[in-house]
């Protein structure tokens, strides 16, 4: 398998969880690894809703839009094939940091590499992971690729989702 791979059933599970939590907003969700976010706004004519957009000079694997006439908000997802490292997690809080997601994912099949488990349960660093105002977090999980949904009890930090 590869991280192309991973693309399709993210996305599909990713629609499922924004609209299930979101049920009187619009959802759109998109493979999104090709294009740069600002072009992605654009294209979608959604400048309006985003009016940072044009700072966004980044390639997301998977972007969620959850709008309205009045508001719009943004899901970002990273995959990977690999075990996720600190250089994994460093990588999507800054995308994070840029644009405040309501929801900011890093998953992948495999589980997080022994440090990274280490910083964030042994040592409770999970401050790590923290982005935007509402000190939002990042959040880690694994991918089951024959559910093809997040595991639930394997996200950091625990909790819901949403």
């Amino acid at each position: 398998m590869n991280e192309v791979e991973l693309y399709e059933p993210v996305c599909t599970w990713l629609e499922r969880v924004l609209r299930e939590h979101y049920k009187r907003m619009y959802i759109r969700v998109f493979d999104s690894h090709n294009v740069k976010l600002s072009q992605l706004i654009n294209d979608l004519g959604q400048q309006k809703l985003f009016p940072q957009f044009k700072a966004w000079d980044i390639k997301v694997d998977i972007t969620g839009i959850i709008s309205n006439d009045k508001k719009g908000y943004l899901a970002l997802v990273e995959c990977k094939i690999k075990q996720l490292t600190l250089r994994d997690v460093g990588q999507l809080l800054g995308y994070s940091i840029v644009v405040n997601p309501i929801l900011s994912i890093l998953t992948s099949p495999s589980s997080p590499t022994d440090p990274l488990i280490t910083l964030l349960k042994d040592y409770g660093r999970l401050d790590v992971l923290e982005y935007g105002p509402k000190r939002r977090h990042i959040r880690i999980a694994k991918w089951d690729n024959v559910k093809n949904e997040v595991i639930p009890s394997s996200l950091l930090p625990p909790g819901r989702l949403l």
